[in-house]
């Protein structure tokens, strides 16, 4: 999550057909930390407006049929071209990127875009397609406005 201005804050969204879950996936029973890395974790909040309690989407982007959704905030996830290749970025990378694996066993298709808040409805910068297995923490760096498209091929719904 960067800041570009007083009121404006850079996000990534995740997107998938089925749902995700709302917290991290460090169970820390432990609220006694060592120092600013060992605190830092990520923010997962879905996409449901809490005046009507309905779902809405993050972005036009998204696929439809994507319509389970999470705004992921916290951390220092860089944006492409902005990397400061420090301790915080390479955790906030890898808590996605371990995220993002875990939810990939749910669905065919997960969507991670990112764009400052008010703005994710702009025309992409760039739009890729990315297999499961070819994840990367630094595969998860992306540009202002980018969509990566995850597909887990190997994934059948069970009925």
């Amino acid at each position: 999550m960067k800041e570009r201005s007083q009121h404006m804050t850079q996000y990534h969204y995740l997107a998938s057909k089925a749902a995700l879950k709302t917290t991290t996936h460090e169970n820390k029973t432990n609220f006694i930390y060592q120092n600013d890395l060992d605190f830092l974790s990520l923010n997962f909040e879905e996409n449901i407006d809490e005046r009507t309690n309905e779902k809405f989407s993050y972005s036009k982007h998204f696929n439809p049929t994507c319509n389970f959704q999470v705004a992921i905030s916290e951390g220092k996830l860089p944006l492409k071209g902005e990397e400061q290749n420090n301790d915080y970025e390479s955790k906030s990378l890898k808590i996605l990127h371990d995220y993002i694996i875990k939810a990939s066993k749910e669905s065919d298709i997960l969507e991670l875009y990112t764009s400052w808040n008010g703005e994710e409805n702009l025309p992409l910068t760039n739009k890729t397609e990315l297999a499961i297995e070819n994840l990367t923490p630094e595969k998860l760096i992306l540009r202002d406005r980018e969509l990566l498209i995850i597909k887990n091929k190997t994934f059948t719904y069970i009925t």
